[in-house]
């Protein structure tokens, strides 16, 4: 059997080996042929055949009209085509040993739900393993998010941008909610800041995120309440590495101080290199040639979208300095093009 798993269904000789003796009563190759046939009348590829198989060997043994066929004209009477069908089992096999009504239809059909269409659902399934999980600890989880008072819209919202908060036990998903006060005081459930403050922690750990907190406290010599101020309006920028938010942290503090960045922290979401400072590069060029140019607060310049900011602070002054375009973009690193 080994020789067949490896020459028919494309196991490696160290994978068939292991999965052989679950095979030992087998006297013909006849149920696993009809196996494979079946999944590639379904439309799955060899590729997806062979990852499935090496998922799950013992799938070979089912009995394809009794097991694996319910399972797929069950996803097609939800709506699902054929060949969405066919991927939503390459992405995550062990569908295939689910019970057609105790798993496999209640786990497609809340996250169908939940994520509002086949297209989202089918994103999701490439990225983390939905159907893992059971519908009772989804549903609790998602009664902890609905008890904390986040409203509805908010609650889908998050689910959609990041399913995986509702994909962890609940002990997680309640410290997790517990963080936001320490790191966002004062934002109540209800606030759209809240979903972003509680979507930023939980793809940021406590240690990541505590050295982080570090660099900017010590970096811009803020309080803790100000270090809360700045994350609870633009949480995201904690996704940056440590490295670039002391880059950030170093600059900004040279270039407008404290107070302007508990203003406006979503200046520490934007790229020194690349933003940042070639804009101020830009603005003092044009104020050495003389030129009295209004507006120009950093937290104004640096939030405006690059054409508005080409055509008010660059192409309107082409005249005036003609080299004014070629310095912005060296700036940048890029090359001005004709």
């Amino acid at each position: 059997m080994a020789e067949y798993l490896v020459s028919t269904c494309g196991l490696s000789p160290e994978a068939a080996a292991k999965a052989a003796p679950r095979f030992s009563n087998l006297a013909t190759t006849d149920r696993p042929d009809a196996v494979l046939a079946f999944l590639r009348s379904q439309g799955l590829g060899k590729a997806q055949v062979r990852a499935i198989v090496s998922r799950k060997p013992p799938l070979l043994l089912s009995d394809v009209d009794a097991t694996l066929a319910p399972k797929f004209t069950a996803l097609r009477a939800l709506g699902l085509n054929r060949a969405d069908a066919a991927r939503l089992f390459a992405l995550f096999p062990s569908a295939l040993t689910y019970g057609v009504h105790s798993n496999l239809l209640p786990r497609v059909l809340l996250w169908l739900d939940l994520l509002g269409s086949t297209t989202l659902l089918m994103k999701w399934l490439a990225k983390a393993w939905l159907l893992k999980y059971s519908v009772d600890l989804l549903l609790k989880n998602l009664a902890t998010l609905r008890a904390i008072g986040l409203p509805e819209a908010r609650l889908t919202a998050l689910v959609r941008l990041q399913p995986t908060i509702i994909m962890q036990s609940p002990d997680k998903l309640k410290a997790l909610v517990a963080r936001v006060e320490p790191c966002a005081a004062g934002l109540p459930p209800s606030s759209g800041m809240y979903t972003w403050c509680l979507f930023a922690l939980h793809n940021i750990g406590v240690h990541a995120f505590e050295t982080k907190k570090a660099v900017v406290t010590r970096g811009f010599g803020c309080t803790d309440d100000e270090f809360a101020a700045m994350f609870r309006r633009a949480p995201c920028f904690m996704f940056s590495s440590e490295e670039m938010l002391r880059r950030k942290v170093e600059f900004l503090s040279t270039a407008c101080g404290l107070g302007c960045v508990v203003n406006n922290p979503v200046l520490l979401t934007f790229s020194v290199d690349k933003r940042m400072a070639p804009r101020l590069r830009a603005l003092e060029a044009l104020r050495s040639r003389g030129i009295v140019v209004r507006k120009t607060s950093l937290a104004t310049v640096v939030r405006l979208p690059e054409a508005v900011f080409l055509e008010r602070y660059i192409h309107r002054y082409k005249q005036d300095v003609p080299q004014l375009l070629e310095l912005y973009l060296e700036s940048q690193g890029q090359t001005q093009t004709n």
